[in-house]
């Protein structure tokens, strides 16, 4: 019974979350600590700025606090952070963070700091478009506890070396969700084998987002492992082959798929449509498909938006067989021969 307490007691302490408690006043000190080291432009920050000794510390506008007023949620995504953030960062000293938010700032290319291994509690983390740079320090690796990752970038900015990409999903066994976006993988052999890599471990992933990462098609084999998946943009790659796009379709609780822009050929049979009923958002434009569109595809109520603009489809279409579909908000059939 003892341990049956311990273990909700620490459990509790680590991830209650509530924006009315009590402020400790090192986190506060931290705090200013952290606002004072970044370099960040004051007049278009809606955050930091208002960072002060004024208030509650866990009311401030990016800060979540836990029961025992311990900071466990930073989200500096937008702040026009150009700086400051370094490996003795203050940053790296809030032990029982949980969450951390940095995306759309600008880092000038520096590299993401080694400190971020500090974070043994965090569960998500987000660097998306900060203009970091350079390889990913292998301390992301060790962060075991993350469910959802993203390090996505503009093209080729951040590369994975050392970890690469199977050393870091093999580490990181309870993500759920991982963006990759622009990442570049300087093993040839990863960029072929990604499918199976990331199936093997990491079968329960919701989503995936690996654009113009230089990719191949996949063994279709690979997709079938990933039962959970709903989310799959794969779009800007060299995917390819259609059966590929077929197979990876058939995964049943797929709701969101692009895999436009990948030179994908060939017709789609007749019975394409009827195997992607759960799908909502479907993106196949910029591809070389050719043929005609199967009417199957008007007996999909569950459409939100298709795109298969600028392929090579030819025939008729008759624009009244679409009212079938009354949740179509979004429709691309430019730049085919219909």
């Amino acid at each position: 019974m003892l341990f049956f307490i311990c273990i909700l007691t620490s459990s509790f302490i680590f991830t209650a979350h509530s924006y009315n408690n009590k402020c400790l006043r090192h986190q506060e000190i931290l705090l200013l600590q952290l606002r004072d080291e970044t370099i960040f432009n004051s007049s278009l920050s809606i955050k930091l700025v208002r960072w002060n000794e004024s208030g509650e510390c866990c009311k401030w506008p990016g800060v979540e606090c836990n029961a025992s007023g311990y900071v466990v949620s930073l989200q500096l995504d937008g702040e026009a952070i150009s700086g400051g953030i370094g490996d003795s960062s203050s940053l790296f000293r809030f032990k029982y963070l949980q969450k951390l938010n940095l995306a759309y700032n600008h880092f000038n290319f520096d590299r993401i700091p080694k400190g971020i291994g500090n974070f043994t509690y965090l569960t998500q983390l987000n660097l998306s478009f900060a203009d970091f740079g350079g390889h990913v320090p292998s301390e992301i690796w060790t962060l075991t506890r993350l469910a959802s990752l993203d390090i996505s970038n503009y093209f080729g900015e951040i590369s994975l070396k050392h970890p690469n990409l199977e050393m870091l999903v093999q580490n990181l066994t309870e993500l759920r969700e991982l963006y990759l976006d622009g990442v570049y993988m300087t093993s040839l052999q990863e960029m072929k084998n990604w499918g199976h890599i990331i199936s093997s471990h990491l079968p329960n992933l919701t989503s995936l987002s690996m654009v113009g990462c230089f990719l191949y098609a996949p063994s279709p084999k690979s997709f079938w492992q990933l039962h959970s998946l709903s989310i799959l943009r794969l779009d800007n790659n060299d995917l390819s082959e259609a059966h590929f796009l077929l197979h990876c379709l058939l995964i049943t609780k797929l709701i969101h798929v692009d895999l436009s822009e990948n030179s994908l050929t060939d017709s789609l049979p007749s019975s394409f449509f009827e195997g992607v009923s759960n799908i909502v958002h479907l993106d196949l434009s910029e591809n070389l498909f050719s043929g005609n569109i199967s009417h199957s595809l008007y007996a999909l109520p569950s459409f939100l938006k298709l795109d298969l603009s600028y392929n090579r489809f030819n025939g008729t279409i008759q624009l009244d067989n679409f009212q079938s579909l009354p949740n179509l908000t979004r429709l691309g059939l430019s730049g085919n021969s219909l």
